[in-house]
């Protein structure tokens, strides 16, 4: 591979840079500052986004892309892991942990077996078939799921070919895993390993590697051991766990059904949650409307009085005086018809969400849980990943009983609509007879069924005074001819129900029929159900009702409990699986490393609460081990073959080690030959470029400071490489090597007039950022350029060669967000 690299650009920015990761699949750069803030930006410094923290003062602890770069995770010091859309920056995903994010891993399964080369699920082949999720209105605030073009698969999941898990490490010894960062697959407390080495404490895990077929990871975890004898503190040092995880390998293609079954419903489930906020809203707008409009008359009658006086003017055809003033001047006619308009409107578009939304969604649910139901029937397959038939049927009946309670709704406002058009309809009549204008032939008439749905009507018409209550009108039984109208009282204890009173104001008006629904309380009013046939034969035959393919029918939940049931019934589905996986992983062994002690100076962070032991590795597939590098101390670096596969019976094992350190090349001025001094380079920052080749920033220290980046080829370190044979507590402790003297001199590559604090590079994209000292300046290059290409003046750029600024400013809040193009 060619050493040779071609500067591309320098950019300065405003706010001082925390981390820098490359994607793997595109030209993107993803860069975070002290302010919590993430940009993108192209090679070629064009800004694709910036993203503000998702609360004040929240930094930015860790990324990692997903491996194929279409989302990357952000996790903060606030305990969120942010799943963000690459093209748009939405936030797809958002989840808390109980403890302190300290690094980010997306792992791959690399190998596959014939009939694993592309994952394929008949559920996901089948939800083709189910009708498509209609566009949810923004009339009403609901912007939650801004890609109207894909609503079933809002969490960006149905493109994975293959399996990948999102490994978290927290504060505490604790890794939290889940797949395409969604599904939750267990967290595994590492203290009971370290303890079982003598380990007292067990501190942050840095960072884990997986193998390719992900039958082993490796943790690297913060220890602290005391010395048995003097009882001493040794100091924190850095323990590799090694983990043998057989059933991620064995069950991969269950695993990734089963993740891809929850991500399904979890976009299902978000646009459910959206469609019912857009109900709730469209219910309260109704209020607003009545509210608004009776305001002024409530306020100069007596409580309680409003529904009294339209009472006497509908039985005795006579207006209060207050009622009369109030029609004719504040109402009017046009103001009726312009509320009448309004209030259809709201019924019309609740009806919508009902009948189109909540049923197609509600379908859709039913649908992957009953081939999760066909799933769990799978013992041999499935119950291993804790998938279990009975909590699938819970949930499965769930979804049918909301779906139930979704009709119930629909036939609720069905019979609200015709009471508010009748009640519409008189008051129009009314007014106008008031005012001695003829009326429209079409509306003079009112059957004994329209005067039903009117006195209906206005039982609900007062609000509630208490906070604790809501009482509409006393009952009142009124006679029209030889038929009687009979009304009830709406009484709700306990809670506030949509339209409800709150302190120190007066709620003006309240229909509780349909509101009840609305509300996480339980029905003040039931539905009649004794002219329905279904009903009559469960009452005569109640043994029917404990049948489970008899979906329930919970008469006294509202809406939103019936929604909150559902969600907790489909959590506990995924509860199970969360939990068991991670339980079935085992200790191999736990493997202090060489010199380890936390006393470097090489930390990733430039503030000193995020400084954390910086460690970077790869792991090799052919020869069953992780290649591991991290910092002796400030001049000098360890690189560990370390195997993978050793039995846990065995009390040693043999693994390569390498320390280097590198010396400064300086010329004779008598002879002008160039020749090592005694100065060793300092060691900056380290990150593997590819499975070979470790990147380096070294510093040349002295009056002349200058950045040195240096691409250091693994093969050529087996000179100086000693093979060690090791227990747990025993290594050997080396003395460094010179790693100059294994390069040529042309591998070192001065960047003048530059001081580098940190860097991030990529193999695949053959791209390379440097960081300068005080984190404020980027300087980007090309990699494994032909030799021709290559500039003498690109490695020797100076101010005047430089762009003067970044007009960006980058991550700059005040300025604009447009891309940056020169």
């Amino acid at each position: 591979m060619s050493g040779s690299m071609k500067f591309i650009d320098e950019r300065h920015v405003a706010i001082k840079i925390e981390l820098m990761l490359w994607s793997n699949k595109m030209d993107l750069l993803a860069l975070s500052n002290t302010r919590g803030e993430v940009a993108l930006h192209r090679l070629s410094w064009q800004r694709v986004w910036s993203l503000p923290p998702p609360h004040e003062g929240a930094s930015v602890r860790a990324m990692a892309w997903r491996p194929d770069g279409k989302v990357i995770a952000i996790a903060y010091s606030t305990r969120e892991v942010l799943l963000i859309d690459v093209e748009n920056k939405e936030t797809l995903h958002t989840y808390h942990l109980d403890s302190g994010i300290i690094s980010l891993t997306w792992v791959q399964e690399q190998n596959f077996s014939q009939e694993k080369c592309r994952y394929t699920s008949s559920a996901e082949n089948a939800s083709k078939f189910l009708p498509k999720l209609p566009p949810l209105s923004r009339s009403f605030g609901v912007n939650k799921i801004n890609n109207e073009e894909n609503l079933e698969d809002t969490k960006r999941i149905r493109d994975q070919a293959y399996l990948n898990i999102l490994l978290v490490g927290q504060e505490g010894g604790k890794l939290s895993m889940s797949v395409f960062g969604l599904f939750p697959c267990g967290v595994i407390d590492l203290k009971p390993h370290m303890k079982e080495v003598g380990c007292d404490t067990c501190g942050a895990v840095i960072n884990a590697a997986v193998s390719d077929d992900f039958k082993i990871m490796c943790v690297f975890v913060e220890g602290e051991m005391k010395n048995d004898s003097a009882s001493e503190n040794c100091g924190r040092s850095i323990y590799a766990v090694i983990l043998e995880t057989p059933l991620l390998a064995s069950h991969s293609k269950e695993l990734y059904t089963l993740a891809l079954k929850q991500g399904h419903i979890s976009s299902l489930q978000g646009y459910l949650s959206s469609t019912m906020q857009a109900i709730t809203e469209a219910w309260e707008s109704i209020l607003l409307e009545m509210d608004s409009k009776l305001a002024t008359y409530a306020a100069t009658v007596a409580d309680g009085s409003v529904a009294a006086d339209f009472l006497d003017l509908l039985m005795l055809g006579v207006p209060s005086p207050e009622l009369e003033l109030f029609l004719q001047r504040d109402l009017t006619e046009k103001g009726l018809k312009k509320l009448s308009h309004s209030i259809e409107l709201s019924y019309l578009n609740i009806q919508k969400f009902v009948l189109k939304h909540i049923h197609c969604v509600g379908t859709s649910v039913s649908f992957h849980l009953t081939e999760l139901r066909g799933m769990a029937r799978h013992v041999e397959r499935y119950s291993l990943l804790g998938l279990n038939e009975d909590t699938v049927e819970a949930s499965l009946s769930a979804a049918g009983a909301f779906l139930v309670k979704a009709t119930e709704v629909q036939q609720v406002i069905d019979n609200s609509m015709k009471k508010y058009k009748a009640f519409f309809r008189w008051l129009f009549l009314a007014m106008l007879r008031l005012t001695d204008e003829l009326a429209p032939a079409d509306i003079t008439k009112h059957t004994q069924q329209d005067l039903t749905y009117i006195a209906e009507f206005l039982c609900n018409f007062d609000g509630a005074t208490d906070a604790n209550a809501t009482v509409a009108a006393d009952p009142i039984t009124e006679t029209d001819g030889a038929n009687q109208i009979k009304t009830e009282p709406t009484i709700s204890k306990g809670s506030k129900a949509p339209g409800a009173c709150t302190p120190g104001r007066k709620s003006r008006f309240n229909l509780e029929r349909l509101g009840q629904y609305l509300i996480d309380q339980e029905l003040a009013f039931l539905p009649e159900t004794d002219n329905n046939p279904w009903s009559g034969l469960l009452n005569d035959y109640p043994s029917l009702s404990n049948d489970r393919l008899i979906i329930p029918q919970f008469r006294k939940m509202s809406l939103v409990q019936q929604h909150n049931h559902l969600i907790s019934a489909i959590d506990a589905v995924f509860r199970e699986p969360a939990e068991s996986i991670g339980q079935t992983f085992t200790l191999q062994r736990v493997v202090r490393l060489p010199d380890s002690a936390i006393t470097s100076p090489l930390y990733f962070g430039s503030e000193d609460s995020n400084k954390i032991f910086k460690i970077t590795f790869f792991y090799c597939e052919m020869e069953k081990k992780i290649v591991i590098a991290y910092p002796k101390n400030e001049t000098s670096l360890h690189i560990i073959d370390l195997p993978t596969h050793i039995s846990r019976s065995e009390s040693k094992m043999s693994m390569q080690q390498t320390c280097l350190s590198f010396m400064s090349p300086v010329t004779d001025v008598e002879s002008g030959v160039e020749k090592l001094s005694s100065l060793l380079f300092k060691v900056n920052d380290m990150q593997f470029y590819v499975a070979d080749i470790l990147s380096l920033l070294i510093e040349k220290r002295g009056d002349d400071r200058s950045a040195v980046f240096l691409q250091f080829p693994l093969r050529v370190a087996s000179s100086i490489s000693v093979t060690v044979h090791a227990s747990t507590n025993t290594f050997r402790d080396l003395s460094p090597g010179d790693g100059t003297n294994l390069l040529d001199s042309s591998a070192l590559r001065t960047i003048d007039n530059f001081v580098g604090s940190s860097l991030a590079v990529s193999g695949s994209r053959k791209v390379a950022a440097v960081l300068s000292e005080n984190r404020c300046k980027v300087r980007l290059f090309e990699m494994e350029i032909e030799e021709e290409e290559e500039e003498d003046e690109t490695m020797d750029a100076t101010v005047s060669s430089i762009r003067d600024s970044d007009q960006s400013h980058l991550l700059d809040q005040s300025k604009s967000s447009e891309p940056d193009m020169d």
